[in-house]
């Protein structure tokens, strides 16, 4: 058996280190349909993907930034998008 020497601690704590934070840098992307909730930055094609096309739309400017509002009526709410970006959810 093989003594642990500094060197071959210090290996093993690097390694250990190195797992874990590779472990902690993987997302794990578990939502579906039944369980989305558009978040502040989510692109607009992942909200398309979950929650398909919008009921109704309607876009505008706003001295130089493009918005796009999307109005789920089923879900009861407004998604604002900023470029291709959730900025608001709100109520209906």
């Amino acid at each position: 058996m093989t003594q642990a020497t500094p060197t071959n601690r210090l290996k093993q704590v690097i390694i250990l280190v190195t797992f874990i934070l590779l472990l902690s840098a993987c997302e794990v992307n578990n939502y579906n349909p039944e369980n989305y909730w558009p978040q502040t930055g989510d692109r607009i094609d992942m909200v398309e993907n979950f929650w398909g096309l919008p009921d109704d739309s309607e876009s505008f400017y706003e001295g130089n930034l493009y918005i796009v509002t999307y109005y789920y009526y089923d879900q009861g709410v407004y998604i604002d998008f900023i470029g291709d970006e959730v900025d608001l959810v709100g109520n209906l």
